[in-house]
């Protein structure tokens, strides 16, 4: 019996070592985060020194679906410096993996990225962002030339991403929409092309999944910077709106409570009748008014 129980637990600990690494070298002590898909394996932690961005240094452990990520650029191995807001204004989607070259389980992962993104680059774009600091961009260039990549590849500079999501177990991947709010995350490799495929196509537009909330003025101007939230029973997702006013969100087939959470100043929502988008591609304008106008 001792043998079958040393059998078992040698199979386990040979499983958690192909689906994930451990606790990262860059996120502090923390619970570690739910997963969506495989195991995490462990990494060790460190402090994230040098000064980040003003807007990152009060978000850490803040980060998770429904969490609207402030912009940022990341110096690539191959593409220069690529924007956050950028590449969404040419995608539906950036999914941001978190990784390492040592970590076994990242480079399994990758080819399975590569081949949906062949099919889904257009729509979707891979931003892989290592967490280790040691990773300097030539190691980078190495890993993407041994593994074939051709999607950006850079690094988690001052570890924002990974202390503000608390990351402690890699490869970490964040799914990203235009209002920069994260849809989709999740801890340990993915097992096939076909599971990036199915997250991809779950939250692109064209499966008709899509709710969308624009906000006008009395005059049919539009307003920018709203605050929308999309409610169930259980949980809302906040979403800032465009240039457009536009707020959009994609969740499964539900009847949303929308909520106006703020608005820019110089603007009014009375508010009243409780506001629902009941079914999926629809799409209900919210009147507010300017003040002084």
């Amino acid at each position: 019996m001792k043998r079958l129980s040393a059998v078992l637990c040698a199979a386990l600990a040979a499983l958690l070592l192909f689906t994930a690494c451990g606790l990262l070298p860059s996120a502090p002590t923390t619970e570690p985060v739910v997963t969506t898909t495989a195991e995490i394996a462990p990494v060790p932690t460190v402090t994230a020194d040098g000064p980040g961005p003003a807007d990152w240094s009060s978000l850490t452990g803040q980060g998770k679906v429904g969490f609207t990520l402030p912009d940022f650029s990341a110096e690539t191995a191959d593409h220069g410096t690529l924007t956050l807001s950028e590449l969404l204004k040419d995608h539906e989607l950036v999914l941001i993996n978190l990784w390492a070259s040592w970590c076994g389980p990242c480079m399994m992962e990758f080819p399975f990225l590569e081949e949906a993104y062949a099919e889904y680059g257009d729509r979707v774009e891979i931003l892989a962002l290592s967490v280790e600091a040691e990773d300097s961009l030539a190691v980078i260039r190495g890993v993407a030339k041994d593994k074939g990549l051709s999607f950006p590849m850079g690094r988690d500079e001052n570890y924002n991403l990974a202390t503000t999501f608390s990351v402690t177990g890699i490869p970490t991947s964040l799914l990203v929409d235009r209002s920069q709010t994260v849809v989709w995350m999740s801890t340990g490799a993915m097992s096939s092309a076909q599971e990036a495929r199915d997250v991809f196509d779950t939250y692109l537009k064209s499966k008709g999944n899509l709710y969308s909330v624009i906000v006008k003025d009395q005059d049919g101007n539009p307003v920018p910077g709203c605050a929308i939230s999309f409610c169930t029973e259980e949980s809302c997702v906040s979403v800032i709106c465009d240039e457009n006013g536009r707020a959009e969100y994609v969740g499964e087939p539900y009847a949303y409570r929308i909520q106006v959470l703020s608005l820019p100043d110089g603007y009014d929502f009375e508010g009243g009748d409780e506001i629902f988008v009941k079914a999926a591609g629809d799409e209900i304008t919210i009147a507010v008014t300017r003040l002084g106008g």
